[in-house]
């Protein structure tokens, strides 16, 4: 087991129960690196809504649920918890990473708007993320609280031309809103992990998901995609 994963009490993947090409996939991801699935290493069935609420899309609405329940359960325990999307693909290196002491939040993959200052971006991608007991309690509340339509947005974000104070933002964007309002969180990036090729449940639906071939043929051709992509060293 990666020794990055033993700095926190529980490990959870969210995974939606009929998503089980992604399941058995992750499960695999995680056994390449001598990590089986039971006792403090959990699937989290994840939450689906019929209605995009406060969120741009159907799919934000349950990504966001599902991570503020596995943070408010973090909350309730007083314990630290890994998060890993059921599409995390791990990437050399994250043997040997160690935890900086005293990390808040670890993002453990992402896409940074200035990739030289991740602490100060716009982050996408919430695939592989660490909350300390203290971070998730707090998160679980902020994040909690954001979903009241009169809870003010964060104003770096409300200043921008085009805003809209009705639509909240998406998980990874919430989270930072987070941050910024919490200047005393400690937060740690490292380029551990890339999102697998498969099928989304969030976005919008890609070309070849629109094409009338069978479901197990592109689910093939994405996993040879995977195989030939080249990892990152």
């Amino acid at each position: 087991m990666p020794p990055l994963f033993s700095n926190y009490d529980r490990i959870r993947i969210v995974n939606l129960p009929e998503r089980a090409d992604r399941r058995r996939e992750m499960e695999q991801e995680l056994a390449n690196f001598g990590v089986t699935v039971g006792g403090n290493v959990s699937f989290f069935p994840a939450i689906k809504r019929d209605e995009s609420g406060p969120f741009l899309r159907v799919g934000s609405h349950g990504a966001y649920r599902s991570h503020l329940a596995i943070l408010k359960d973090a909350a309730q325990r007083g314990e630290s918890v890994l998060i890993f999307q059921d599409d995390c693909e791990f990437l050399p290196g994250i043997d040997a990473f160690e935890l900086p002491e005293g990390t808040d939040i670890f993002y453990g993959g992402y896409s940074a708007s200035d990739p030289d200052n991740p602490q100060d971006s716009e982050i996408i991608g919430a695939h592989f993320m660490g909350f300390s007991a203290d971070a998730a309690q707090k998160a679980a509340l902020y994040l909690e609280a954001l979903l009241d339509p009169a809870f003010p947005p964060e104003p770096r974000a409300a200043s921008k031309t085009g805003f809209n104070p009705a639509i909240r933002p998406p998980i990874d964007g919430a989270l930072v809103w987070f941050r910024r309002m919490h200047p005393e969180i400690r937060t740690e990036f490292a380029l551990l992990s890339r999102q697998r090729a498969s099928r989304t449940d969030i976005g919008d639906r890609s070309f070849i998901d629109r094409l009338p071939i069978p479901a197990p043929l592109v689910a093939g051709m994405r996993r040879i995609k995977s195989l030939i992509r080249p990892r990152p060293t």
